[in-house]
């Protein structure tokens, strides 16, 4: 599914965007989830906001109270919508934490097998990586 940003650009502007990902749509709801604050503003294409409820059910709310539960840990932090999920802010996050004597452990997860589909065929295929020892 292609990431759809309107919704979310025509709300905040694409300054107020930098730091939402698309996460994908479930019941006509497009997910956008904040890198900083990992909170969701849940939005309809015509730019409705949602609170989730449970299993793939949404309930409409007003506009101003999806922004202030996704802006709220931001503040906390001093930080903005304007932020930046990048490396830039991965790099102070990082140092803010050694700072405060906190050490920071980052794992990477390389599945062992992945399906993906062919281009030429359309066939499912499985691939397997090898573990090297």
């Amino acid at each position: 599914m292609p990431a759809n940003w309107k919704p979310l650009e025509e709300r905040l502007g694409p300054a107020r965007c930098a730091g939402f990902m698309y996460m994908g749509q479930i019941n006509g709801v497009n997910l956008y989830k904040h890198g900083l604050s990992r909170r969701y503003l849940n939005l309809s294409d015509d730019g409705r906001a949602f609170r989730h409820l449970d299993r793939g059910r949404f309930e409409e709310i007003p506009f101003s109270e999806a922004l202030a539960w996704v802006a709220e840990p931001l503040t906390a932090m001093g930080e903005t919508l304007e932020s930046a999920y990048d490396d830039e802010y991965r790099a102070r996050r990082s140092a803010a934490l050694r700072a405060a004597g906190i050490q920071e452990l980052r794992l990477e997860v390389v599945p062992d097998e992945v399906t993906t589909r062919s281009t030429s065929t359309g066939w499912d295929v499985k691939v397997r990586q090898a573990v090297l020892g």
